[in-house]
C-alpha cells in the first residue's frame, strides 16, 4: 500500500540549502520521505522567491506583495516582526489572501491525500480552501506549535477562526502537553482525537564527555527573540561569576532590537568579555559549541506578547549531547527537562533563581553529568527519530479512516 501525497502549508521553509529555517520541519519531512511518504511545501516568498526544489523537497512559494518588501516571515517569524511595522501588519491581509488563492491551485494540481497546516492561524483557513477546492477532497489536518494560540489568548477574534478549522479537521496534533492544553481550552469538545507529536533532535551524535573548562561556559541556543528571556541569563551571570569564573555564549541571530537590547544589559551589568555574542553559526560550528559548554541554559520566558516555547527544540540538540540543561518552567520545556531527572527548571524572569540552579551543577560536575545522561536518555527513547515517525504513521493510519 503506497504512502500518503502530502503538501504542506508553513509560513517558512529554507530559501536555499544553506538556510536553516524550522530545521525539525525539514528533518520531519526527511524522516518521512525515507519511509516513503510524499511531502510537498507551500510557504510565501521572500523578496521574489519564486518556486523551487531545496534538498530535494519541491516548495511552492507564493507572491503576496512586491518584491522588496515581502519580508513578513522568515528569520524572526512573522509575530516578532508585526510588533514594530504598522506596514508588516498590513501585509497580513494580502498574505492570507493569496495564499489561500495559491493553497487552492496547489492542491488542485497535486492529487494529495492531507493538506497539513503548521501554525493552523491563519493557514487553517488556506488549508481548509484547498481541501474544497482540490477534487480528491483531502483531509485537513491542524499542527498547532503554540504561537497561534497565544496570539487568540490576546487578540480575541483569532479565537472564532481558529474554533472554524479545528471544527472542520481531520487530524489535531499538538507539539506539547502545554500546547494541547491550549487546544482544548480553545474547542473542549474536540471533533477527532488530539495526538501529541514532538520532534527528534535536529542534531545526531554520540554524548560527549563533560567539559572541565578553567572559565565556565554558559551556552544558549535559538534566535535572538524576546521570549527566549536571554537578558535575565545575563542579569543572572554576575551572581554566578561571583563565586566563580564563568561567561555566557549566545549562538543564534533574530530580531536586531533584542540583540542591542541584550548588548546595552551586557554593557550596564559591565560584563564586558564575559559574554559573547556568536551569532549564527554553521552545524560543526554548533556541535563544538555544544561540546565546549558546562551547562546549557534556555531561560524562555512568556514575552509581552503572550508568546513562549512551544516544546523547546534547542533541549533536545543539548541532551542529545548529554549537556547538563537549566530551563524555565514556561511552556512545553517541561516535557523535556524533568526537574531533577534530565535537569533543572527555575521560575521564569528569574535571575536569582537562575544563577542559584547554574550553580548547583557548576559545583557539582557528578550530579550534572548525571542529569545529563538520563537526559540523553529521554532524547533517545521519547524524542528519538524512530520513535516520531512511528507515531505519524499511526497518525496519518487513523486520519485515513472512514469520513467524520
Amino acid at each position: 500500500m503506497s504512502k500518503p501525497r502530502i503538501l504542506y502549508i508553513s509560513s517558512t521553509y529554507s530559501r536555499d540549502e544553506n538556510d536553516n529555517q524550522n530545521p525539525w520541519m525539514i528533518d520531519t519531512i526527511r524522516q518521512l520521505s525515507r519511509a516513503g511518504y510524499a511531502i510537498e511545501v507551500l510557504a510565501p516568498a521572500y523578496k521574489g522567491l519564486k518556486s523551487h526544489t531545496v534538498g530535494g523537497v519541491t516548495v511552492h512559494r507564493f507572491r503576496y506583495f512586491f518584491a522588496g518588501r515581502e519580508t513578513l516571515t522568515h528569520d524572526q517569524g512573522a509575530p516578532n516582526k508585526i510588533r514594530g511595522s504598522l506596514l508588516i501588519k498590513l501585509l497580513f491581509f494580502p498574505y492570507l489572501f493569496f495564499g489561500t488563492l495559491a493553497a487552492m491551485r496547489v492542491a488542485r494540481r497535486g492529487r494529495y491525500d492531507f493538506i497539513h497546516c503548521h501554525w493552523p492561524f491563519p493557514h487553517g483557513l488556506m488549508g481548509w480552501a484547498a481541501c474544497l477546492a482540490a477534487p480528491n477532497r483531502p483531509r485537513l489536518i491542524l499542527h498547532f506549535h503554540g504561537a497561534c494560540l497565544l496570539l487568540a489568548a490576546k487578540f480575541k477574534p483569532i479565537a472564532p477562526l481558529l474554533r472554524f478549522c479545528v471544527r472542520r479537521a481531520h487530524g489535531i496534533v499538538s507539539n506539547s502537553r502545554f500546547t494541547a492544553g491550549m487546544v482544548e481550552k480553545l474547542l473542549p469538545a474536540l471533533p477527532v482525537k488530539q495526538w501529541i507529536i514532538a520532534f527528534g533532535s535536529p542534531l545526531s551524535g554520540d554524548p560527549l564527555p563533560p567539559a572541565r573548562n578553567p572559565v565556565k561556559l554558559i551556552l544558549t541556543v535559538g534566535r535572538v527573540v524576546e521570549r527566549k528571556g536571554i537578558a535575565y541569563l545575563l542579569r543572572a551571570l554576575p551572581a554566578i561569576s561571583a563565586v566563580m569564573d564563568a561567561k555566557v555564549a549566545i549562538v543564534g541571530k533574530g530580531d536586531p532590537k533584542v540583540e542591542a537590547d541584550l548588548r546595552a544589559v551586557t554593557e550596564e551589568l559591565r560584563l564586558g568579555g564575559r559574554v559573547v555574542f556568536a551569532g549564527k553559526v554553521p552545524e560543526a560550528d554548533l556541535i563544538r559549541w555544544y561540546q565546549d559548554c558546562d551547562v546549557f541554559c534556555l531561560p524562555a520566558i512568556v514575552d509581552s506578547q503572550g508568546e513562549t516555547e512551544g516544546l523547546g527544540v534547542v533541549l533536545l540538540e543539548a541532551l542529545n549531547y548529554a549537556r547538563p540543561v537549566v530551563a524555565s518552567n514556561v511552556g512545553g520545556i517541561p516535557d523535556i527537562v524533568r526537574h531533577g531527572e534530565t535537569g533543572l527548571l527555575c521560575p521564569e524572569k528569574d535571575p536569582q533563581a537562575l544563577a542559584t540552579a547554574i550553580l548547583e551543577l557548576l559545583r557539582d560536575p557528578e550530579r550534572a553529568n548525571r542529569l545529563g545522561r538520563q537526559g540523553h536518555a529521554l532524547v533517545r527513547t521519547e524524542f528519538s527519530w524512530e520513535h516520531v515517525v512511528g507515531q505519524w504513521e499511526a497518525f496519518y493510519a487513523e486520519a485515513s479512516g472512514p469520513p467524520i
